[in-house]
């Protein structure tokens, strides 16, 4: 069976990050940039290791909480409420890290992506640098 090493440049060549520190603006703006096939932004720390992922569900919640479109599941939650303030930055905002390598079965990746619910999965090397991005639809042309 292939592995993720074997498709995942064919649609996204760059993935696209953000440093853990940087604002809901420059989130926003790196997820706008480019190709619109791109779903994810992957947050790495100072030295380039993948921290955790700001999904495009992400934003478009905190969006539509803040104008009052949408409603906190958990308002008793002081994180979720922070989660939505306009003064986050990706760090706060993040959701796990989810991931897979260049030698992870084209299986197990499924596996990851829908018990995960990502249309995306950052592919790092040994020091969880992100070299690629596996998207769905990469996916869906080898299964």
């Amino acid at each position: 069976m292939p592995t993720v090493g074997d498709i995942h440049k064919l649609l996204t060549c760059e993935p696209k990050m953000v440093n853990e520190k940087a604002s809901r603006k420059e989130v926003v703006e790196v997820m706008l940039s480019g190709s619109p096939i791109a779903r994810s932004v992957y947050v790495v720390d100072d030295s380039g290791r993948l921290k955790g992922v700001i999904t495009l569900g992400d934003v478009l919640k905190g969006i539509a909480v803040q104008k009052g479109e949408a409603h906190v599941e958990d308002a008793q939650s002081p994180f979720k409420l922070f989660q939505f303030s306009p003064f986050s930055i990706a760090k706060d905002i993040m959701g796990p890290a989810v991931f897979v390598t260049r030698d992870t079965k084209l299986q197990k990746a499924l596996g990851k992506m829908v018990n995960r619910r990502r249309n995306e999965l950052p592919v790092v090397d040994a020091d969880r640098r992100v070299i690629g991005d596996l998207n769905a639809y990469e996916l869906l042309k080898y299964l």
